[in-house]
Parts: structure tokens; C-alpha cells; sequence
């Protein structure tokens, strides 16, 4: 079944970047997938009171803030429709409205009808991505801020033997499919785990045709994330697969040390999932 991505164009108060939505539709092109694109325009309620006039004009604040999303909006839109349709893409267009508060919460509500969630990593960006991962119940691709070529031929997969692990190897498929290159990549120091299952994942895809194998490597002082990541880099892959951990305290989400390392400093394309 065609897969379809989801790209939501944050207008307020930075904007997507062409990065960003280069290496949308880049992925979408290879992945054969339909990409929807999804304008946030930012609404900023009237909270002026008379003290407040006399130092500033709240509400034309808003009514700046407000007409700027808008602009931007339309703006990045028009850049999405002519990069996808350079690149026979197939893509579509909606827009979301919602208070500047409620954004993380409106796009992680809105990416449960998509297969896969495309982001940046962006200071700004930080609680749609925790939203998304978290509350979404789908999968994300995290960008840097750097310009990528689209095509997945050789996928990491961050194992540690966990449910979370499995589960980003399983929302993963797609892209496996059509790898011609995997290996499960383990950190044997973080913390001890059986190696009896991530060998029979291996087994069962060279089973399937597909050329893969284990690597391990240990992080010593270096944050596990970043471990990861360097790894990946070193053996040439495209994507790196990984589950998210985190869990709500006081409302306030806890991330493991490798999620927390790679939301922090993002180097190449990653899957998410939890």
C-alpha cells in the first residue's frame, strides 16, 4: 500500500526551513509515498488590558504576529508545490488554525492519520517532536538542519533487545523493504541484554534476501545517543532506526538518555517510534 507522509510547515515564530522541505519531498519521491502538507497558521487571543496599552499595543502585536504566520504560510506552501511538482511528487495541501499555545498538542492529533511524521530538529520545533513521538501513536523521521538526497538505501538499527526497539524495527518495514543494506547496531555498555533476538531478526532478513549483520560498539563516556549516531555515520547509513523512551512525571515527559541525546543533537535522518 502507498505510504503517506505527513509535513507540518511551522510558520510562528520561526519558519520551516528549505531544508526541511527539500528533504520532504526528496523522501517522498523515493519512498514513492503521497506527502501532505500541512500549514500552521498561529491565532493569538486579545489579552490587552488598559494597563498594558500604555506600554504596548497588545493587540496589534497579535494582529502582526498573527498576519506574519499567515504569510508564511502561503509562502512555504508555494515552495512545497513547486519542488513536488518538479519532482512528480504527489502532494496535497491543508491548513490547520490553532492558538500559538496549542500547536505541539493540534499536530500530534492531526499526524494519527499519516503513516510517518516528517520533522526538523529545531530548538523551536523540540515539544512537536516530543508531542508527536509520544502522543501521536505513529512514527517520525527527524531532520538536521542540512540537505539530504532522499534515498534510504542503508538503514542502522539502534538494538538493545527492548519493546521499543522492536516496535521501531516494525514501523520501520518500508523502508527496510527497500534497503539493500541493514545492520543491527548494539551498545554493549549501556546496559546488559540478551543478543538471542536481535540474531534472529538478522537471520530471519538474510532470509529474506537482505544483506545484513550485527555491529556492536561500546560509548564509554559518550552519551549513548551521540554513540549511536557517530556509528551510524561511520558505517555509511542513511537512516538511523530507533525506539523513543520516555514517560509523563507531573506532566512533564522523562527521556531516556538516548532519546534525550538525539532530540538534543541531531546528525543524519532518524526514525523514531514508541
Amino acid at each position: 500500500m502507498k505510504q503517506h507522509f505527513f509535513l507540518p510547515l511551522l510558520t510562528y515564530p520561526d519558519m520551516t526551513s528549505e531544508f526541511m522541505i527539500a528533504n520532504a519531498v526528496a523522501l517522498a519521491h523515493h519512498m514513492q509515498a503521497t506527502l501532505t502538507v500541512c500549514a500552521v497558521e498561529i491565532t493569538i487571543p486579545d489579552v490587552s488590558n488598559a494597563l498594558s496599552s500604555l506600554i504596548i499595543d497588545a493587540a496589534k502585536m497579535a494582529r502582526d504576529a498573527e498576519a506574519l504566520s499567515r504569510k508564511r504560510a502561503s509562502l512555504l506552501v508555494q515552495r512545497v508545490l513547486d519542488q513536488a511538482k518538479a519532482a512528480s511528487v504527489d502532494l496535497r495541501v491543508r491548513e490547520i488554525k490553532t492558538g500559538e499555545p496549542f500547536v505541539a498538542e493540534t499536530l500530534a492529533e492531526a499526524s494519527r492519520a499519516y503513516d510517518l511524521v516528517l520533522l526538523e530538529s529545531a530548538g523551536i520545533s523540540r515539544p512537536i517532536v516530543e508531542a508527536v513521538l509520544f502522543a501521536s501513536g505513529r512514527p517520525l523521521v527527524l531532520y538536521p538542519a542540512a540537505p539530504f538526497g532522499g534515498r534510504i538505501d542503508h538503514v542502522a538499527i539502534a538494538w538493545d533487545g527492548s519493546r521499543a526497539a522492536a516496535r521501531a524495527a516494525h514501523d520501520a518495514s518500508p523502508f527496510l523493504e527497500r534497503a539493500s543494506k541493514l545492520c543491527l547496531l548494539s551498545v554493549t555498555d549501556d546496559k546488559p541484554f540478551g543478543h538471542d533476538t536481535g540474531d534472529h531478526l538478522v537471520e530471519n532478513l538474510l532470509k529474506n534476501g537482505v544483506t545484513a549483520e550485527t555491529v556492536r560498539a561500546r560509548a564509554g563516556s559518550t552519551p549513548i545517543g551521540e554513540t549511536l549516531q557517530s556509528k551510524a555515520f561511520e558505517l555509511r547509513a542513511d537512516l538511523l532506526v530507533m525506539g523513543g523512551f520516555g514517560h509523563s512525571r507531573l506532566r512533564e515527559f522523562v527521556l531516556g538518555g538516548a532519546t534525550e541525546a538525539v532530540l538534543a543533537n541531531t546528525t543524519l535522518p532518524v526514525l523514531l517510534s514508541h
